[in-house]
Order: structure tokens, then C-alpha cells, then sequence
């Protein structure tokens, strides 16, 4: 799992990502800590091991499948309450009809 941002250390400007490029992906193989480069002060983009980023696809993958697994067995859980739903209306009705 990818370990948390520390927003001391894990923060660059992209000049001195361009000037150590190197360096800084060797710090986060290292650390395992995603990397947030700013341009202009602001965060721009985040830099990360490839293996974490696979993990991530993967996690986000299996969470999409079992939220899609989810929304099935709801709209299966709410057509069996529609269908009991209509089988006691049509009971109503029977029973009306014989009285």
C-alpha cells in the first residue's frame, strides 16, 4: 500500500526536479512516498513508484468490480421487493373480489 504524503518532505518545484531528476526518483523508490511537484506555488502533478501506481490501478479495478457486484444485487434485492410487493396487491384484490 502506498505510504501517505508528508507535505514537508514530499513536495518539489518542478525547477528542481528538472535540475535533480535523478536524485528525487531515487528518493522515491526509497521512501515509497508519492511525490507532489508545484509549479508556480501551486501542486501540478505527483510522481510515484510504478509499483505503487500498478497497485493503485489495481485496488481502483477490484473496488469498480465489487461497487458494480453491489449495484446488481440491490437491483436484484428491489426487484424481488417489487414482485412481493405485487404478488400481496394482486392477494388485496382476490380477497376484495370474494367479499
Amino acid at each position: 500500500m502506498a505510504t501517505r504524503i508528508d507535505l514537508v518532505e514530499d513536495v518539489l518545484p518542478i525547477s528542481e526536479l528538472r535540475l535533480r531528476a535523478a536524485e528525487v526518483i531515487k528518493k522515491i523508490r526509497e521512501t515509497q512516498r508519492p511525490l507532489v511537484i508545484t509549479q508556480y506555488g501551486r501542486a501540478v502533478a505527483v510522481l510515484l513508484d510504478v509499483n505503487q501506481f500498478q497497485t493503485l490501478q489495481d485496488t481502483l479495478t477490484e473496488m469498480e468490480n465489487q461497487i458494480e457486484a453491489l449495484h446488481a444485487r440491490l437491483a436484484e434485492l428491489q426487484n424481488e421487493a417489487n414482485d412481493e410487493t405485487d404478488d400481496e396487491a394482486a392477494a388485496t384484490d382476490v380477497e376484495a373480489a370474494a367479499s
